[in-house]
C-alpha cells in the first residue's frame, strides 16, 4: 500500500515498482520529460506511404491513357470508369494519412532536443531504480548515446553556458544545494536535485548583476593608466575578443545579436 505524506503529497517512491513510479519520475520535474523521437521509423513510415502513392498515381496515369472514352476524363459526374473512381477513393485516404504523418513528423522535429545532461539525469536514475524489465528498457539504459531524444518541455530560451554552470556546481556541491530544493519536489531520493523554478536563472542574474559592471569598468582603469598607444590597442583587443568569447559561451544569443553587441 502507498503511504503519502500529511498533507496528501504522494512521492515517486510511493508508487508502485514498474511503469507507474518510472512516469512518475519524469513527471517530477520538465527537465526529466525525455522522450525518444524515432527519426529512423518517422522516414521508414514515409518513405513506404510515399512510394504508396508514387504506385497508386502510376495505376492512375496508366488508366487516364488507357481511357476508351474521352467523356470520362472531361466530366467527374458522367464517368463510368470503376477502376479510375476506385483509384481515386484509395489515393485520397492514402493522401490524408501520408499529410498526417508529415505533419506530425514535421512536429516532432521541431520539438526541442534533450540536452545531454538531461538524458544523464534520467539514465542515472533509471540504472539506480531499474523499473522495467531488461526487455522494455532500451529506450532509456542507454540514451546518453542516442541522438533522437527530444524534451517535451523546453528549457529557458535564454539558459546557455552560465546557467549549465551554475547547475553543474551545485551537483557538485550536495550538502550546499540541498539548502535550495524544491520543497514541493515528490521524491524522497536524496540523489535527486529538484530546484525551484527560475531558481538558477535568478542565481546567474545577480552573478551578471556584478561581473558586468567590473568587466566594463576594469579594462577602463587599464586604459587610464597606460601610456603607450601601443599597449591601449592591446588592451583593447584582448577584452573585445574575451568579450566576444564569454558572450558566446556563457549566453544564448544569435550572430546578429552578436554581431550587433561588438559594434556597439
Amino acid at each position: 500500500m502507498a503511504h503519502t505524506s500529511m498533507a496528501g503529497q504522494k512521492f515517486v517512491e510511493d508508487y508502485p515498482q514498474g511503469y507507474p513510479r518510472l512516469a512518475a519520475f519524469l513527471a517530477l520535474d520538465r527537465d526529466f520529460t525525455v522522450f525518444r523521437r524515432f527519426d529512423y521509423l518517422h522516414m521508414r513510415s514515409l518513405l513506404e506511404q510515399q512510394d504508396e502513392l508514387a504506385e497508386l498515381q502510376e495505376r492512375l496515369d496508366r488508366c487516364d491513357n488507357a481511357e476508351p472514352i474521352p467523356l470520362g476524363l472531361s466530366s467527374r459526374r458522367q464517368d463510368q470508369n470503376l477502376e479510375r473512381r476506385e483509384l481515386l477513393r484509395q489515393v485520397t485516404a492514402k493522401l490524408q494519412q501520408y499529410d498526417r504523418c508529415v505533419q506530425n513528423c514535421h512536429a516532432m522535429l521541431r520539438l526541442p532536443e534533450a540536452h545531454e545532461a538531461q538524458k544523464q539525469n534520467v539514465e542515472n536514475w533509471y540504472m539506480g531504480n531499474k523499473p522495467l524489465v531488461r526487455s522494455e528498457s532500451a529506450c532509456y539504459m542507454d540514451c546518453t548515446r542516442g541522438h533522437d531524444y527530444i524534451a517535451l518541455t523546453a528549457k529557458d530560451t535564454d539558459r546557455a553556458g552560465l546557467e549549465m554552470l551554475v547547475d553543474n556546481m551545485m551537483k557538485s556541491f550536495p550538502n550546499v544545494a540541498r539548502r535550495f530544493l524544491n520543497p514541493a519536489a515528490n521524491t524522497r531520493d536524496r540523489h535527486i536535485f529538484v530546484f525551484p523554478p527560475y531558481f538558477l536563472g535568478r542565481i546567474v542574474k545577480i552573478v551578471f548583476a556584478f561581473f558586468i559592471p567590473l568587466w566594463l569598468v576594469f579594462p577602463t582603469m587599464l586604459l587610464y593608466r597606460s601610456t603607450s598607444y601601443g599597449s591601449r590597442a592591446i588592451i583593447y583587443a584582448v577584452f573585445t575578443f574575451w568579450t566576444s568569447f564569454l558572450v558566446i559561451s556563457m549566453a544564448n544569443v544569435t550572430k546578429y545579436d552578436l554581431t550587433l553587441a561588438l559594434i556597439t
